[in-house]
């Protein structure tokens, strides 16, 4: 539940910039424009008047927000998926098992070829015990291929997020960047964001 209020924070930040305190008399910086921008992209540039450039960050930052909780869910949601159904088909009798463990699920049809493959390379301490907790058998290779598209997007989901936590990283140095821009050269700035295939661009645009 905690994770889920992000969206209704981020969301009402966008109503409560404009309430936020203006820059200082004689426009001086007000004082932690920067510590600002790190918490909140946006809010420094607010407090040195550049509004446009404010409501922009924050839009980034609430739809970053959004999709990483998006992702996240996904990739929770897909490891749920493929772990009942390595359950359902090849018998997996205890779901919290490890990642490699839930990899090599996914290379072999059953625990006895694993082990098999292990013995002829030689790597005896990587053994399972047929008759324990980690036994498994597929029911039908295309079972165990499906399980496997399942397992992979749950990684990519998992990348994703990833992906999306520098994002973050990013808009807060570009925040960043822009409060310097402000409040050192003495002039305005404008922002913008040109998409692109696979990703977008930031520009800044500095006005005299």
């Amino acid at each position: 539940m905690r994770h889920r209020a992000w969206p209704l924070i981020l969301i009402l930040a966008l109503g409560w910039v404009p309430s936020l305190p203006a820059r200082d008399t004689g426009g001086s910086v007000k004082k932690g424009a920067l510590i600002r921008s790190l918490i909140m992209p946006g809010w420094g540039q607010y407090v040195l008047g550049d509004h446009s450039a404010a409501r922009k960050l924050v839009l980034a930052e609430t739809g970053l927000w959004l999709s990483w909780l998006v992702t996240r869910g996904a990739a929770g949601w897909y490891q749920q998926d493929y772990r009942a159904f390595a359950a359902l088909h090849a018998g997996v009798a205890d779901p919290l098992k490890s990642d490699i463990y839930y990899y090599r699920l996914g290379r072999y049809d059953s625990i006895y070829e694993y082990n098999q493959v292990q013995l002829r390379q030689r790597y005896i301490s990587d053994i399972y015990r047929p008759d324990g907790e980690y036994n498994w058998q597929w029911d039908d290779p295309a079972n165990r291929e499906r399980y496997k598209n399942l397992r992979r997007s749950s990684l990519l989901a998992t990348k994703g997020a990833l992906f999306i936590v520098g994002g973050l990283a990013v808009n807060r140095a570009v925040a960043t960047i822009h409060v310097l821009f402000l409040s050192r050269l003495g002039v305005t700035a404008a922002t913008s964001w040109t998409p692109l295939p696979g990703g977008g661009r930031v520009s800044i645009h500095l006005l005299r």
